[in-house]
């Protein structure tokens, strides 16, 4: 839905109330001088991420609403229960990864409430970029994720936003069930989830990898008066295999993000609190790993590693 009628050159910063919890998600929302589409960008759906989140309020704080065109809503913070425990994947509230719970249930956990509020705000919008990045037990290397599920229309321009965005890694996928990108691929939203950073850190460099990606979609679909920069072309993967533990232990890696690995080749092992080994942990399948978990405690069905693969 474009922003008909919004020609007020605004920035509006405030906090949606998720009804049912105490939680705030903080917005800024920058209304251009010219009517236009909408696009959302979200920052911090896991807590630990944090080259995301930065990025999400630099944007917010760069845009000049005398150059826009159309309209951009920022949160800035999407999962702050998360952002605050400094916790990973999980919100404190009720022990759910927010980005499974899309696109959520207003009268269900913490979790299920927010992601609800969250796709109301999307159904403002035209467009969705949520930022992401390596959790704070994730080694990983950049790429950008969107959906290959519904409308063809929609499917482009997910596509041409992913390209544009710069990362040189690519992967096409089946969408993750709960997943941002799914929902919105399923409510016919052009969505994209860029991964930049690693290991809970606040990285300059994947900061503005984030920061740059999201000027040149704005770029790419008018929102913003320049020319898109023309990124060299990426990698492609279809497919993002991961391979979880089943079983707790002491999780030693063999293999790093951006190694190649084959089929069935030991990417690592867990191991017992005495140092006896439990498995090997055989790679998924051949490609390259863009995530390995660094933490060397595992419980059940913690990812241990993806592949990307064509």
């Amino acid at each position: 839905m474009a922003a008909a009628g919004v020609a007020s050159a605004q920035k509006v910063r405030g906090q949606f109330a998720v009804p049912g919890t105490e939680v705030l998600l903080p917005y800024t929302d920058v209304h251009g001088a010219e009517d236009g589409p909408t696009l959302l960008l979200s920052g911090g759906v896991h807590g630990g991420e944090y080259p995301g989140i930065a990025a999400a309020i630099e944007v917010a704080r760069r845009l000049d609403p005398a150059s826009l065109r159309g309209r951009v809503i920022v949160l800035h913070l999407t999962n702050p229960p998360a952002f605050w425990a400094k916790m990973q994947y999980l919100n404190p509230l009720d022990g759910k990864n927010l980005n499974r719970c899309f696109p959520g249930d207003p009268h269900g956990s913490a979790s299920e409430r927010m992601a609800a509020k969250v796709i109301e705000v999307l159904m403002q919008a035209d467009y969705w970029i949520d930022l992401h990045g390596g959790d704070i037990h994730e080694e990983l290397v950049p790429f950008t994720i969107f959906s290959d599920q519904g409308p063809a229309a929609v499917r482009q321009t997910a596509e041409a936003m992913a390209r544009a965005y710069g990362i040189p890694r690519l992967i096409c996928s089946a969408s993750v069930s709960g997943g941002s990108y799914a929902a919105a691929a399923e409510l016919g939203v052009p969505a994209i989830l860029p991964e930049a950073g690693q290991l809970g850190q606040l990285d300059a460099e994947a900061q503005e990898t984030h920061v740059q990606g999201v000027l040149n979609v704005l770029r790419l679909l008018g929102f913003l008066p320049e020319r898109p920069v023309a990124p060299p072309a990426p990698q492609v993967y279809t497919r993002l295999i991961w391979r979880r533990a089943s079983q707790r232990g002491l999780w030693r890696r063999r293999v790093h993000a951006g190694e190649r690995v084959g089929r069935g080749d030991v990417a690592g092992e867990l191991r017992d609190v005495y140092g006896d080994l439990l498995e090997e942990v055989p790679a998924p399948e051949s490609g390259e790993v863009l995530f390995t978990a660094s933490a060397l405690a595992i419980e059940v069905d913690d990812p241990l590693l993806a592949v990307g693969a064509p």
